[in-house]
């Protein structure tokens, strides 16, 4: 079709969205003349946005659109409506106080082509059933009817090219024909050109000479008519669900088909559940749903659910069952139906851009970008760079998997809605590692991050971009997150201050999580200050995060000057002499001791056998919790209140066909988790939870005696990243070989790092412990240690 005629609307590097939040990214179309392209795609996927901004309602953020070869991109609608663009809105649009008849006077326009009486002629005959309800309101139609008379009305003004918006949206399958065919008609007879936005595959590919699909605000594949009648390559555009469809056949497939010839039909109903949906209740029986937007389980489905379950079950007892569930299905058509509850984004922002590797020297960026927020605030000018993991809505976002990139969020997360608040400047993404699966630095799919202080050697992880930025002087302050020491393990290899608050203190709603239980964001900073005052903008409950529970928030910044005299601080013994413990990170810390005695504390050993114990218990936490939550739960889970973000849901769910592009060590997590979750039915994940509560006690008894605990944060250095030929076992070794000290905190205390001094040209770090909401100590402390003297020099 374009081969032969001319193009008639195309689009080039076409963006957009709604004020602050960016929805299209990048699209790029073409239609010829006499050509039906349509466009498919789930709700929320930018379809209407793609119309909105074709027809001039919503201004394009860049791109080009090109209509007959002239640029449209700037123009109003009045004046793409002159030069032959037609537009039929999704909900019809029409004026319900106002006739039928005066409905369509309404759109005449006296540069079309005749007078408005020979106009409304020719558009009657094109749709009879309107010229007996001409004396009608439009509000006393039924919704089928409207869409006739949004459509007729949208002819009045006589375009070339028409944009069509979700047409068959509740309407009954008899009009959904009727109109099917009426624009068949006038194609033909009119030589129109239709961009055709739907959910209903039926109509959608009744019609289309070709059909795009449409994925978060991108043009994802494209199907021409041959691909449209071929279900495994519509299935493997269309993915995670289909369409809806208008055909009883294509809405309810396989068994619900055999069961409508083989026997009557019992209407199920179950409690709570609200009456089925009704396309068009002045013509439509309100027992029968006539819009499926959810797959029905075929019977080979059935069947291999009913195996997983251990269900022996005949074909006769499936088939029942697919009745049986049929109301609950339509639970989930209305459920489709409705639009998403997130949280408002408040702020605008630009997609932002992938820097060249001539300003990503350490590799530590992924996207950089600027959202400005409020013009004042605690943090006014602070440019704040985000952790990979962290929702920033139109900006991308790959949590250093090949898996998540080309991922868009639409929201922002609550730590970036309260740092914006504040006055801060989001800068961009940091890059991560691999879903977070290492402590060291070199599993990003986009290649390893360097330490600031010594290329070729481990920035640390799994928050390693954020602390590389910090350190580097290329932010004042990043967000990390934290489920086994993946803010403090950077943040010690950086030479920087990185805290892990209480479990619950910080809101992890629109973060990427690994186990709920371990899951922590917090802050990193060259200063202590900084490190208080950020943390003071973050803290605290919103709501929607179910890790939290009543946190207590206090003023963190009034911690500083208040020295250390009198403070008791425990060294913990069990976290020094590790197997693997280098000689001079244990002497540095020893060292970093002893100068708080001599700032006026009270230093003593203290041992709390339990700290190895609690090693353990974390594995087992760790590693069944993210392989029952992360991987087979898609990164949401179940059984739990907040904020749930599907779309995150749905690009997770794709890792199951690319498997092999998951990193050695989340691999080698997977096998153990899956195993133990398998053959021993999680009885090791319950009682590791319940060890650590035991381990969390014994630290908290030795917190009665001392205000703090003091160990290393890492029993190594940093260490070089191994070759690109390494071992399977040298590669996972890099990944988890410093956790000793970080991961048994991740039960729950606050712990934060401090650097104390160099070797061989690396930061070594010291942690100290408080109880829970201790972070005031904890900031006391590390900021009598940070104005003792320059770390660097120690």
């Amino acid at each position: 079709m374009r081969e032969e005629n001319e193009i008639l609307l195309s689009t080039k590097g076409l963006s957009g969205g709604y004020g602050r939040v960016p929805i299209l990214h990048g699209i790029d179309l073409e239609v010829a003349e006499n050509e039906v392209v349509g466009v498919l795609g789930h709700n929320g996927m930018g379809k209407t946005t793609l119309l909105k901004t074709l027809m001039g309602f919503l201004p394009a953020a860049s791109g080009q659109i090109r209509f007959r070869q002239t640029d449209l991109t700037r123009l109003p609608p009045n004046e793409r409506s002159r030069l032959g663009l037609g537009y039929v809105p999704q909900g019809r649009g029409i004026f319900p106080q106002l006739s039928v008849r005066d409905n369509l006077r309404f759109a005449w326009h006296d540069f079309g082509a005749g007078t408005e009486a020979e106009v409304m002629e020719n558009v009657l005959a094109d749709f009879p059933r309107l010229t007996r309800l001409l004396d009608r309101e439009g509000g006393a139609l039924s919704g089928g009817e409207q869409q006739l008379l949004s459509l007729a009305r949208c002819l009045m003004g006589d375009p070339d090219f028409l944009l069509l918006d979700e047409p068959t949206e509740g309407i009954q399958p008899s009009i959904i024909e009727e109109m099917a065919e009426t624009l068949l008609k006038l194609r033909e007879k009119r030589g129109l050109s239709i961009l055709l936005v739907e959910q209903n595959f039926d109509f959608i590919a009744d019609l289309s000479d070709r059909v795009l699909v449409l994925e978060r605000g991108r043009i994802t594949g494209t199907l021409s008519r041959t691909d449209l009648s071929d279900q495994a390559k519509v299935d493997q555009f269309l993915g995670f669900g289909a369409a809806r469809g208008t055909r009883q056949e294509t809405a309810a497939p396989g068994p619900t088909r055999a069961l409508a010839k083989d026997r009557p039909v019992r209407r199920q109903s179950f409690p709570g559940s609200a009456p089925p949906a009704v396309s068009d209740t002045r013509h439509s029986n309100p027992s029968t749903v006539t819009i499926m937007t959810i797959k029905r389980p075929t019977l080979a489905q059935m069947r291999s659910m009913a195996d997983r379950f251990g269900m022996s079950l005949s074909d006769e007892d499936l088939l029942e069952y697919t009745e049986i569930i049929e109301p609950y299905m339509q639970a989930y058509d209305r459920l489709d139906a409705m639009p998403d509850n997130l949280p408002e984004v408040r702020y605008p922002r630009s997609p932002g851009r992938f820097p060249d590797p001539s300003e990503n020297p350490l590799n530590a960026w992924y996207v950089k970008t600027e959202v400005r927020g409020a013009p004042d605030g605690k943090l006014r000018g602070k440019r704040i760079a985000l952790k990979d993991t962290i929702c920033l809505a139109g900006v991308p976002m790959m949590n250093g998997s090949s898996i998540m990139e080309g991922y868009t969020p639409e929201i922002d997360a609550t730590i970036v809605t309260r740092m914006l608040d504040a006055g801060a400047v989001i800068v961009g993404k940091a890059h991560c590692e691999n879903f977070c699966l290492s402590g060291g630095s070199h599993t990003n799919a986009k290649g390893p991050v360097h330490n600031p202080y010594k290329r070729g050697y481990m920035a640390g992880g799994s928050s390693s971009g954020s602390a590389a930025l910090v350190a580097a002087g290329e932010v004042d302050m990043a967000i990390a997150g934290d489920q086994g020491g993946s803010i403090r393990i950077p943040a010690s290899n950086c030479g920087c201050y990185g805290m892990k608050p209480t479990h619950g203190l910080v809101p992890y709603t629109g973060a990427m999580p690994i186990e709920q239980t371990i899951d922590h964001l917090g802050p990193v900073t060259n200063t202590v200050a900084d490190n208080a005052l950020l943390l003071e903008v973050l803290a605290g409950e919103d709501g929607l995060d179910p890790r939290q529970y009543k946190p207590k928030v206090y003023s963190y910044t009034e911690a500083l000057g208040r020295g250390v005299a009198g403070m008791r601080i425990g060294v913990l013994k069990e976290g020094f002499g590790h197997p693997n413990s280098e000689t001079d990170v244990d002497h540095k810390v020893m060292m970093a001791a002893e100068r708080f005695r001599d700032l006026g504390a009270r230093v003593e050993e203290v041992s709390v056998p339990d700290h190895h114990v609690a090693m353990d218990a974390w594995t087992a936490i760790t590693l069944e919790g993210l392989q029952d939550g992360m991987m087979w739960g898609n990164s949401t889970g179940t059984n739990y209140r907040g904020l749930f973000l599907p779309s995150m849901t749905d690009h997770m769910a794709q890792w199951r066909g690319r498997a092999d592009e998951l990193s050695h060590s989340l691999k080698t997590c997977m096998f153990v988790g899956e195993h133990f979750q398998r053959q021993y039915r999680g009885r090791f994940y319950g009682k590791a939870q319940n060890i650590m509560r035991r381990c969390n006690e014994s630290y908290h008894a030795a917190l009665k005696q001392y205000d703090l605990l003091l160990m290393p944060t890492l029993p190594i250095k940093p260490q070089p990243h191994p070759p690109a030929d390494s071992s399977l076992s040298l590669y996972v070794q890099r990944a988890f070989e410093m956790v000793a000290n970080t991961a048994p905190f991740n039960g729950g205390l606050p712990a934060m790092n401090v650097p104390c001094g160099f070797s061989e040209g690396l930061p070594i770090g010291m942690m100290l412990v408080g109880p829970n909401y201790g972070e005031m100590k904890i900031y006391q402390a590390a900021h009598a240690f940070e104005q003792s003297g320059d770390w660097r020099n120690m």
